[in-house]
């Protein structure tokens, strides 16, 4: 009797503790995937062209995008690289810097639907399942080949999966 009454303790507290975690999938660290311009380049010259800017510049990406179950969000060694790009007729030159030191921020969010808003801006970033996608707006400026005009701009995409 004493051990059918411990077994079933047992079971319960684990159980309990099973069904009291929370399932939220966009909670945990997330490592920054890709740096999207939406301009095929080859910086690396491995003859392999690619819009991700983690694949070309030899620059070192630590960023970690970490999200709380008490409301809050914090990055990390927030990937930073300082980016020129200018236009010749069809072809974008890109001059890369890679920046020394680390940046990062802490702040409040809040969840509703698929996105995870920042607070107090109202900044997204959208959750497909998988990964974690956030979108600046116009947030490339192209030049003329002496920098002297902007010739149009590009959306940098940050996705997210994952550590």
């Amino acid at each position: 009797m004493k051990s059918t009454l411990k077994t079933t303790l047992v079971l319960l507290a684990i159980f309990l503790n099973l069904s009291c975690r929370d399932e939220n999938p966009l909670l945990g660290e997330w490592k920054l995937s890709s740096w999207y311009i939406d301009i095929e380049m080859d910086l690396n010259k491995d003859t392999i062209r690619t819009s991700n800017l983690l694949d070309e510049a030899n620059c070192k990406n630590k960023e970690v995008l970490t999200i709380y179950a008490n409301g809050t969000i914090n990055a990390v060694n927030t990937y930073n690289p300082i980016v020129k790009i200018s236009k010749k007729e069809d072809e974008y030159i890109f001059d890369v810097e890679c920046n020394k030191g680390s940046v990062g921020f802490a702040t409040t969010y809040k969840i509703l639907d698929k996105k995870v808003i920042i607070e107090p801006n109202g900044e997204e970033y959208h959750f497909n399942g998988k990964q974690l996608t956030r979108i600046f707006k116009d947030a490339i400026t192209i030049y003329n080949t002496d920098f002297t005009e902007a010739v149009e701009t590009k959306d940098l995409v940050l996705n997210y999966i994952k550590n």
